[in-house]
């Protein structure tokens, strides 16, 4: 016996049953090497092969073949191998937990009796949808192709953009319970080579049970950061992941996610939209720039609305102070908790709209938008006026392209309301000042997170908040900054 495989046919098919507990789909369809006058079987689990392919490629081949007579069994498996089973992948299977595992990853499995080597053909065949738009990164204008939760899939859609004999791919399975596949892509000759082995070590020890999406591995690769802002790029574009690449990235794929991680990664790329390089620089206004703007101000709107009313009304111009003061004598409650309610109310809206039925989720956001907005108003539950600041908030923060850095603006957005309803803008300013620091102090895998402004990399400029020419940016190398190395940036 080998590993818990003897070579008794009856007894291998007995341990592997007695492993996938007798599941339904479990099939063993036995067959007769007549030729050789040999009982074999072969095993699959129905749902997850191609059927056609087993009965064509393995089943039939095996049937009809005349195996001549060998004296040893290493002769006969050579042949099967070679000849007579018509598959791209062979693999020997000398462990019964090792062909336990091939089973429930798609392969079919044959024992021929008295042989103590199980031989495992690549016969996968999962149900996936079709590639289709992407949602997380939509655009006007250039390719409409996204990753689906297919991880070959995926690979090829970068592969077709990048046909570099450079580009280097290595998978392995991770989480003890589901076993996925997680593949790391990135260019030889342009990567980082010591954030690419810290990467690797970080896998390395990755001790989950369960690997569903790309962020549990992302948890595990930014586990020194308390963070609220993002360290790695979530995406699910192929073009996104070949830029990235193509400036010494690392994109790491998850088998069953359609988003793709991207390490290290700086402030700056979150606010960077594909647009940005497909339409041309023909107007006055720079879209990026714009955007990082808008953004910027949509933080400060609340707790500068708040510091106003609360500390600094002798500030505001004498008509607009009227005006707040005349809806602030009919409303009950503060302003700043007025404000702090509305930004809740507003998170539960999007909340729910993006949990429910699409038909259903346009009905509550238009309930949600107009009858309750106009209700609280008429109720004179809140100011008119903090209902419009939360509303233009809302719809700056929607700006920047990445949906994990809107989830941080709300967390930045009631940290100012806080700090204006405690001091004002002094308050603002001090919560101001510990976030650049919090933000100086950040560091992606040893790559400063204001790069390329704090440190500043002249060279890095030409695609930071403004983007230079489109020759100037392609044809130049994109070299990010280590301060130092990853190891420092843990023990910091």
């Amino acid at each position: 016996m080998k590993n818990g495989i003897s070579d008794s046919l009856h007894h291998n098919v007995q341990i592997l049953t007695s492993i996938l507990g007798k599941s339904s789909d479990f099939q063993v369809r036995e067959i007769t090497l007549t030729s050789i006058d040999k009982k074999a079987a072969v095993l699959f689990i129905d749902g997850i092969v191609d059927s056609n392919a087993i009965q064509r490629y393995v089943i039939e081949p095996l049937l009809t073949y005349n195996l001549p007579h060998f004296k040893t069994d290493e002769e006969l498996l050579i042949l099967i191998e070679s000849t007579v089973i018509q598959s791209k992948k062979i693999t020997r299977v000398e462990d019964v937990t090792v062909a336990s595992n091939d089973l429930v990853a798609g392969k079919t499995l044959l024992i021929v009796d008295g042989i103590n080597t199980i031989l495992s053909s690549d016969t996968t065949k999962w149900i996936t949808r079709s590639v289709e738009s992407p949602k997380g990164q939509r655009v006007a204008k250039g390719p409409d192709v996204g990753f689906s939760e297919d991880l070959g899939t995926n690979l090829s859609l970068v592969r077709k953009i990048l046909k570099n004999p450079k580009v280097r791919i290595h998978t392995k399975q991770y989480g003890t319970n589901t076993h996925t596949d997680v593949s790391v892509m990135y260019i030889d000759n342009i990567v980082d080579k010591q954030i690419l082995e810290t990467i690797f070590a970080r896998l390395e020890k990755l001790q989950l049970d369960a690997v569903l999406e790309a962020n549990y591995i992302e948890m595990v690769l930014t586990k020194e950061s308390k963070s609220f802002f993002p360290l790695m790029l979530n995406t699910d574009r192929p073009d996104v992941v070949a830029g990235e690449l193509l400036e010494g990235k690392i994109a790491i794929f998850i088998d069953g996610s359609p988003y793709v991680l991207i390490a290290p990664a700086v402030l700056i790329q979150f606010f960077q939209t594909p647009e940005d390089y497909y339409i041309g620089k023909t107007g006055l206004i720079n879209q990026r720039l714009l955007r990082c703007f808008l953004y910027f101000i949509a933080l400060y709107i609340p707790g500068m609305y708040v510091a106003f009313l609360t500390y600094h009304a002798n500030l505001l111009p004498v008509k607009l102070l009227l005006g707040f003061v005349s809806q602030r004598e009919l409303v009950p409650f503060p302003t700043s908790l007025q404000v702090t309610i509305l930004m809740i109310v507003v998170i539960a809206i999007n909340e729910s709209s993006n949990r429910l039925q699409q038909n259903v989720s346009i009905t509550v956001s238009i309930f949600a938008g107009i009858v309750l907005g106009q209700s609280v108003i008429e109720s004179q539950l809140v100011e008119p006026a903090s209902l419009v600041v939360v509303c233009i908030t809302y719809i700056l923060v929607s700006v920047v392209p990445i949906y994990s850095m809107r989830t941080t603006a709300a967390t930045i957005i009631l940290v100012l309301i806080s700090g204006g309803a405690a001091l004002g803008f002094y308050g603002i300013a001090l919560m101001s000042l510990i976030l650049l620091l919090h933000l100086s102090s950040l560091r992606s895998f040893g790559v400063p997170y204001l790069s390329p402004f704090a440190p500043v990399v002249a060279h890095d400029l030409k695609d930071s908040a403004i983007q230079l020419s489109q020759i100037e940016m392609t044809n130049d190398e994109s070299h990010y900054m280590k301060e130092e190395t990853v190891e420092e940036t843990d023990e910091a």
